[in-house]
């Protein structure tokens, strides 16, 4: 039986990109809403009429803001000779499965792509609040956390009515039907800046914080050292956010402490056993295997036209072609140089990571054949 925990839902392919949705965020989303609908803002009190439509409100933005940030990883990858073919939404965010070329360059474009969307989004949204009604103010700020919805007012006159108070430009508040499409430009900025700034303040591994930080040490430091780098600062980011989980009492904030956790400590093993390969999950995990592998086919006696979509496929079979042969050579290299090593000063001259990468190699070609 498959482990229950990595079960999803493949909701549809867009640009050649499987998107998937983990059985986890509809649990979870479901949760936060009826825990909008049941818990006021005081112990004892009934929560705001409403509340709860505001929270799947929310869950709808965030998941098409996600959406977006991933798509952001995945086209980035392809720009750099990658490739991105498949999405995961889970309740931590999204997950791109994404292949990138061996350069630091290349890393540094697909991070920061992700959080570069988001950004060019709350530029969008921003500038359509300016031009809509007279033009609105961003000071009312929807925090897009639990109990932290839309700010609403009751206007009796005869009857109870729900207002949003949004300020313009001259300084005059008015009030709007929660779902105006105002309200809705603002709750989009507010969450997709809340996106935005969770991946580039928190700079640590796996977040696109870290992985920025790692692809900019790489060119001085190296591939290993960068790394190690990242995940050093990984493990800070997990004290401040489990810290603060803690204070605000947000299960939701321990989980992605964990989870950060669980990928430092995998990435720290993987390259003190001599590794240089990436960690499962968040947005450059090489643990799937391609979706599709292009098979030469006989001719028919009539050449018919290749389509766009068998030609962009062969490309893309190529380019992993060969960033796989360039591995290989790479690895051959580092190896030829080590026995060169042991040759001339001893096999007590290599370091405990060279020894395990001697090892790792040795052990990968023995079992080709």
């Amino acid at each position: 039986m498959h482990d229950p925990f990595a079960w999803s839902i493949p909701v549809g392919r867009v640009f050649g990109i499987t998107v998937r949705i983990h059985w986890l965020f509809p649990f979870v989303a479901l949760g936060w809403i009826l825990h909008a609908a049941f818990t006021g803002p005081a112990k004892g009190t009934p929560p705001p009429e409403g509340q709860w439509i505001d929270a799947a409100i929310l869950m709808l933005i965030l998941l098409f803001s996600t959406l977006l940030h991933e798509f952001g990883h995945c086209f980035a990858a392809r720009a750099c000779g990658g490739d991105g073919p498949e999405i995961l939404l889970w309740p931590l965010g999204g997950l791109a499965n994404v292949e990138v070329p061996n350069r630091p360059q290349a890393h540094l474009v697909t991070a920061a792509a992700g959080p570069a969307v988001n950004l060019i989004l709350c530029l969008i949204v921003g500038l359509s609040l300016v031009f809509v009604d007279g033009g609105y103010r961003l000071g009312n700020a929807w925090n897009p956390l639990p109990s932290g919805y839309a700010i609403r007012e009751v206007k009796v006159e005869g009857i109870s009515e729900l207002q949003v108070p949004l300020t313009t430009w001259d300084g005059n508040e008015k009030l709007y039907s929660p779902y105006a499409l105002p309200v809705w430009l603002v709750r989009i900025f507010w969450v997709n800046w809340f996106l935005a700034l969770l991946n580039l303040v928190l700079v640590g591994f796996p977040l696109d914080g870290g992985r920025i930080l790692q692809a900019a040490l790489w060119p001085s430091l190296g591939y290993r050292q960068s790394m190690l780098t990242a995940v050093f600062a990984g493990f800070a980011v997990v004290f401040v956010v489990g810290l603060y989980a803690i204070i605000v009492n947000t299960v939701l904030g321990l989980a992605l402490a964990i989870f950060i956790l669980m990928a430092c400590q995998r990435q720290w093993v993987i390259l003190e056993t001599g590794g240089e390969e990436g960690v499962f999950g968040y947005d450059f995990s090489q643990g799937y295997t391609s979706l599709e592998r292009d098979q030469v086919q006989a001719a028919p006696p009539v050449q018919p036209r290749v389509s766009w979509w068998r030609r962009w496929l062969q490309k893309r079979a190529a380019r992993r072609l060969q960033r796989e042969t360039e591995q290989r050579e790479a690895e051959e290299r580092r190896l030829d140089e080590l026995l060169d090593k042991v040759h001339r000063e001893g096999r007590q001259s290599l370091t405990e990571e060279e020894e395990r990468f001697m090892k790792r190699v040795s052990d990968r070609y023995k079992n080709k054949k």
